[in-house]
């Protein structure tokens, strides 16, 4: 009985390691930039509030996530923003996938 324990969790050891191994989990490329404020938008209704911000990013025009609205920026400020690239979703071909989210201080 626990030679069959024993050869269960040996299994199971070894085919999660070769799993992972065969699957490895693509790490995201990411840097903290301080981009320019082009553009506001933002929504409310009653207490739910929407808000994201149009920024100059290498001399294109992105949309910066704020999902929880922790932040208030106005046009002109200069703010920080997350931006992250990652590979296309498992291991298919597709283009390398940009977001942009700001960091709340």
């Amino acid at each position: 009985m626990k030679k069959k324990l024993l050869l269960a969790i040996a299994v199971t050891v070894l085919s999660t390691v070769g799993w992972i191994a065969a699957h490895p989990l693509a790490s995201p490329e990411w840097e903290r930039e301080n981009l320019k404020v082009l553009k506001v938008f933002s929504a409310h209704d009653g207490d739910a509030v929407f808000r994201e911000y149009l920024v100059n990013w290498r001399d294109q025009e992105v949309v910066a996530k704020d999902p929880l609205v922790m932040t208030d920026y106005k046009v002109g400020d200069t703010i920080p923003v997350l931006v992250m690239k990652n590979r296309y979703p498992n291991g298919k071909p597709g283009p390398d996938l940009l977001s942009f989210s700001v960091v709340s201080r």
